[in-house]
């Protein structure tokens, strides 16, 4: 009875995953994906640090003997001067557990480095000032400017939403908590599979079931 039991659970289980496949066919973008405009922030911080080529990724690290690769000074010093200033400003915000959208603006002194090379030390900067894991980081703009006297990296950091949510490891979709069955020992205290791909599978394994067939597909509806 309890192996018969552990079987049915499994083929709910790859019923479920099969139902979140094909919902998540039926949202994603293509190639022709239209990009959205920048969205619409509830709330919003900046903050502005003395730019140096220590934070582009190209001079963070350095190789030490043995070939053991090894964080520079400087560029510690600047991650961590980021991450002090972050911390700062958003002292007694609260961010939600969803996306944490970016905006970067480098003055350069000159033409020499490349502002995509600053992203990796904002990033890591950020993941260390706030309780959201990096996953759910995103960048609405980066720019740059030739600054020739007082060169700064300029960070905005915000959020268009309060709402705690989670993506769905069967569809993939971000959802609310609320979306998910409780879990008490995980981090969020829900699970990782929403309610909608839960009960969609247990319904095709039911008519795989009912059927005496094999897999059955289908979208959630």
């Amino acid at each position: 009875m309890q192996a018969r039991r552990a079987a049915a659970a499994q083929v709910r289980k790859e019923r479920a995953r099969e139902a979140g496949q094909a919902a998540n066919q039926l949202v994603k973008r293509s190639v022709a994906w239209n990009p959205r405009g920048q969205p619409d922030l509830l709330w919003s911080v900046r903050i502005a640090v003395p730019f140096t080529y220590a934070v582009s990724k190209n001079h963070i690290y350095t190789m030490r003997a043995a070939g053991h690769v090894a964080l520079r000074r400087a560029g510690r010093a600047a991650r961590e001067l980021l991450a002090a200033e972050m911390r700062a400003a958003l002292a007694g915000r609260r961010v939600a557990h969803n996306k944490l959208w970016i905006d970067i603006l480098v003055q350069k002194p000159d033409h020499r480095g490349d502002a995509v090379n600053v992203v990796d030390v904002v990033c890591d900067a950020l993941k260390a000032a706030v309780p959201v894991d990096d996953r759910w980081f995103c960048i609405r703009c980066l720019d740059w400017e030739i600054a020739k006297a007082d060169p700064c990296l300029f960070v905005g950091i915000g959020q268009d939403t309060e709402c705690d949510c989670q993506v769905c490891s069967y569809c993939g979709q971000i959802k609310e908590l609320s979306a998910f069955t409780r879990r008490r020992n995980s981090p969020l205290g829900v699970g990782r599979e929403c309610n909608a791909c839960r009960r969609r599978g247990r319904a095709l394994a039911r008519q795989q079931r009912d059927a005496g067939a094999g897999p059955s597909t289908g979208a959630p509806s």
